[in-house]
């Protein structure tokens, strides 16, 4: 089996990298790169070992951040000659071993075209903060994405040949970077393959370089983009509504039907664009998006009526209530149908 290269990004690292370095070499990795992001001369010395050791080690002047260190060596990697057999990611603080790598290696091998992710199943002595951050990470995401991913928030990834380019070109220059990979997944039409892998935290994990709150912000900003998108057009709907509604009196229907066709079109282009990013097949989005709005119109009304003519709740009471209650349908329909890929599959690995 040809060994993919191994991309380790490294920040103010240690001997750890080192050690790394040396163990992936005897376990036939020959092809390393590692990115210093602006450590400063006191790490000078580490890079140089590793440069002995025949990695490629490319610098930054200043800290960037992790994502861009990632970009800065996954853009090495496509414009450089020679052979191209995938790209690994590793993280440079000890917590990926040699072994884990290894399976990562053999996972791409047998899927080609898939996203590879070491999947943490942390057990065992896991700091809090790691812990509780992963699990609201990964349901957060789950419930946007439709997807579940045991780790969302794993550093060792497997990148094939054939997205390396997309990846290279997502935004993010930080730890949010990782978390847009993971929703290119699902309009790119991306096979998602995990594989379990040792729950490693070194002294509490403190040589991580996360911050728990900027970090974290970066990163569930974008899995509440869909919240504040409905949010927004849930305002600019109520907002037509009542306007309708006041310069037609008795029009239920007519304010109805204006509120959604202009909500809708604010909605559609925020989702389309922001949130699900599926700006493939817009046609078909649009077309299976606007089926949806009708059905959600009608049932509206249909509640509407019901709670304002028959049970006698007030008109823009009911109108909220209705709303309330159809959102989640239109959240869920909107995920799993609208801009849902029919070719998107996510496995994973039995430990072995």
């Amino acid at each position: 089996m040809q060994l993919p290269a191994v991309l380790i990004p490294a920040y103010m690292p240690d001997e750890k990298l080192i050690q790394l370095v040396t163990e992936l070499k005897e376990y036939g990795f020959a092809d390393l790169i590692v990115v210093d992001d602006g450590g400063g001369p006191a790490y000078a010395t580490i890079f140089d070992q590793c440069a002995s050791q025949g990695c490629t080690v490319l610098h930054h002047g200043i800290n960037m951040g992790k994502g861009r260190a990632l970009k800065t060596g996954i853009n090495h990697y496509l414009v450089r000659a020679g052979a191209r057999n995938g790209l690994i990611t590793a993280d440079a603080d000890g917590q990926h071993t040699p072994d884990d790598i290894r399976r990562i290696a053999e996972g791409m091998a047998e899927h080609p075209d898939a996203l590879v992710l070491g999947v943490r199943q942390f057990t065992g002595n896991v700091p809090l903060r790691s812990r509780f951050g992963n699990t609201i990470t990964k349901r957060l995401f789950a419930l946007i994405n439709g997807e579940t991913i045991t780790d969302t928030q794993t550093g060792l990834r497997g990148l094939p040949d054939c997205h390396a380019e997309l990846f290279l070109s997502l935004s993010g220059e930080r730890y949010e970077y990782e978390m847009n990979m993971l929703l290119s997944v699902r309009p790119h039409e991306i096979k998602v393959l995990q594989v379990p892998i040792e729950t490693i935290y070194i002294e509490g994990n403190k040589s991580s370089h996360f911050n728990t709150i900027v970090d974290s912000f970066r990163i569930y900003r974008l899995l509440l983009a869909f919240a504040l998108s409905s949010l927004f057009a849930a305002l600019v709907d109520y907002a037509v509504f009542i306007a309708v509604s006041l310069i037609f009196p008795g029009k239920l229907l007519a304010a109805v039907v204006s509120a959604r066709v202009v909500s809708s079109l604010v909605n559609y282009l925020v989702n389309q664009n922001l949130v699900f990013r599926n700006r493939q097949a817009a046609r078909t989005t649009l077309v299976r998006y606007y089926l949806l709005v009708v059905a959600v119109m009608l049932s509206s009304y249909g509640l509407i009526h019901l709670l304002s003519n028959v049970i006698g709740i007030n008109l823009y009471v009911s109108k909220l209530i209705a709303d309330i209650s159809l959102y989640f349908v239109s959240f869920f329909m909107q995920r799993d149908y609208v801009y849902r890929s029919r070719q998107s599959r996510n496995e994973t690995e039995k430990p072995s």
